[in-house]
């Protein structure tokens, strides 16, 4: 063993682990954690964005990419209050990073030191993060550092991923004790944390699922943060299954696969709620069933559960049966079941043959396809959104990563956004941070350096973190920003237009005095940062600029100005009680 500060744990310990960036934003809580990156830049790099979210959001998007969990530093007071907004993305989405926050010194705490959380409970900040971590630590000695390093990364990625976090107070860093850094093969590394199923419930399951007319297979986050999509594909193909996902499932097949149905929920794809409608079996894998999915769980816009039978199967026991009863719940891994449940079809000879379900849903497809196909060539102006989508697809390559913001711009990426290929798609989930795709973006570049990285967004995220181009330009990280820019939190404006008689109120961007609407000019706040900017008008205008941006190599923004009028279709509906459900704009409500 040998006297090393806290800091110089730290910096061992993530480099033994291959951690290639540490992010985050230096306060005076910071710098001493810092000071032990300082000789070490060569194995592992500091990027700081302008604000402590957008370090969280680019780890997030880092992981959901890799598998890596990367650490983010914060300072005191502000700085770990900034973050939580991210953490929180992250641990609704299973993704995963460690969150390193600074606290008062060990000998200032109780007093009201600068930033401290303290009057009630002194120095308390873990208790802030604990609802939203999987593990919250606070370091009380240089030792801890040795304890709680392997501890938080075996936990973050082990079973369902989450962030985890330690609170140091920034003393500690430099601090010194006789310590030996832990050896991440042994303590955090060596785990086998894939749970598989009973051979007694998978056969239970398999005899549920081919015996029924009409079976479907429900993809949620879980097979992608599980690795799990070439299993998927194997075992839907095998016995002919159509499938769908959640949200967080999109992309975990092909969307050219004629198996593939699309996403359901309340602004997905009409075959996959149609499908979920009139199916008698669901086998539903990493799916937590949650309210724009189910369409606020009322029966016949998403789901009929009963009569229709869930088979739930998740590595984490409290999401089965949390908002459906089930016929089967199953707790095990994604991957191992799926690979499990192949293996004993064919062993045991078990096939289907399907045609006339697989025939039907096919006929959703082209329904679905005849609808939306027009609106690929619209020409009216101002342009339509949908438009837009059309013609980023057919310019993107293929291994192009999307990285959608919240709002009507993440809908409308949901039906009009093809995904050719797994993990090209990322999207926030049930917590719906605004600014997670324009900051995320940086960190899925970071992650696929040799794939076109974009994002779409809204001008009501893009203006929450605009700071995002400066950083790409700080560090060279050519990132695509496709703002849709309706002068308006789109999203929330249109709830006040349908559902509230058009009372709208505190939802579009405009000069007090006069009404006009307002917003900067998006394209020249991109050139004044260092990167490019387009300003886009008329449908014709955007593919070219796009192609441009794509291959520029510099960082861009496009901002283009969209109908504000718009809507995205409704294939189920969402409620917010005691405001009455919607009807569907394409297909309608079916009770079984």
């Amino acid at each position: 063993m040998a006297e090393m500060r806290g800091n110089d744990i730290i910096a061992e310990y993530l480099i033994k682990e291959g951690v290639p960036y540490i992010l985050g934003y230096a306060g005076h809580g910071a710098i001493g954690l810092l000071d032990g990156i300082y000789d070490r830049t060569d194995k592992i790099k500091v990027i700081f964005p302008r604000i402590e979210q957008s370090a969280g959001f680019m780890a997030d998007v880092y992981f959901r990419l890799t598998g890596i969990p990367l650490p983010t530093y914060v300072s005191t007071g502000p700085g770990p209050m900034n973050m939580t907004i991210a953490v929180a993305n992250a641990f609704y989405d299973s993704s995963a990073f460690l969150a390193i926050t600074g606290q008062v010194t060990t000998n200032q705490f109780d007093t009201g030191a600068l930033q401290e959380e303290y009057r009630y409970y002194a120095g308390d900040f873990p208790s802030v993060m604990k609802p939203i971590v999987k593990h919250s630590w606070q370091i009380r000695k240089v030792e801890d550092f040795v304890r709680y390093l392997p501890k938080a990364f075996k936990l973050m990625r082990t079973g369902r991923p989450g962030p985890c976090h330690l609170d140091v107070p920034y003393d500690l860093y430099i601090e010194k004790a006789d310590v030996e850094v832990p050896n991440p093969e042994q303590w955090s590394k060596p785990i086998n944390w894939r749970t598989q199923a009973t051979p007694e419930a998978v056969a239970k399951a398999l005899d549920l699922l081919v015996k029924v007319p009409r079976p479907l297979i429900l993809a949620g986050g879980g097979v992608m943060v599980s690795d799990a999509t070439e299993e998927l594909k194997a075992l839907a193909t095998y016995l002919n299954i159509p499938v769908y996902t959640t949200l967080m499932g999109k992309g975990v097949m092909s969307e050219k696969d004629d198996l593939y149905l699309g996403l359901a929920g309340c602004w997905g794809d009409y075959p996959a709620a149609e499908a979920a409608r009139n199916a008698d079996v669901i086998l539903a894998i990493g799916a937590r069933f949650a309210d724009l999915h189910c369409a606020s769980w009322l029966p016949g816009y998403t789901y009929n559960i009963p009569p229709t039978k869930l088979i739930h199967v998740d590595i984490d026991a409290g999401e089965i049966g949390r908002n459906y009863p089930v016929e089967l719940g199953i707790v095990a891994d994604a991957k191992c079941f799926l690979a499990q449940m192949l293996a004993m079809a064919k062993d045991k000879g078990i096939r289907r043959d399907g045609q006339s379900w697989t025939d039907e849903v096919y006929a959703y497809k082209t329904e679905w396809r005849n609808f939306t196909s027009p609106y690929a060539e619209n020409e009216e102006v101002p342009i339509d959104p949908r438009r837009i989508l059309h013609d980023m697809r057919k310019a993107a390559p293929d291994d192009t990563i999307m990285v959608s913001d919240v709002g009507n711009v993440q809908a409308w990426v949901e039906q009009y956004w093809p995904t050719p290929y797994p993990r090209t798609h990322i999207s926030p989930g049930g917590f719906a941070a605004m600014g997670f795709g324009v900051c995320g973006v940086l960190g899925a570049k970071l992650a696929r350096p040799d794939s076109p990285c974009v994002t779409c967004c809204g001008d009501g995220g893009f203006m929450m973190t605009p700071h995002a181009v400066a950083t790409a330009v700080e560090y060279d990280i050519p990132a695509v920003w496709v703002v849709f820019n309706n002068y308006s939190i789109g999203c929330i404006r249109d709830l006040q237009r349908f559902y509230l008689d058009g009372r709208e109120i505190g939802t579009s961007f405009k000069k007090d005095k006069t009404g006009e609407l307002c917003n900067p000019d998006f394209a020249k706040m991109a050139e004044a940062m260092g990167g490019k900017g387009f300003r886009i008008e008329k449908p014709g205008d955007f593919a070219g600029a796009f192609e441009e941006a794509l291959k520029s190599n510099v960082p861009t923004v496009l901002d283009v100005i969209i109908n504000r009028d718009t809507p995205v279709p409704l294939t189920a509906t969402w409620q917010m009680p005691p405001i009455p459900a919607a009807e569907p704009t394409f297909g309608k409500r079916k009770l079984r």
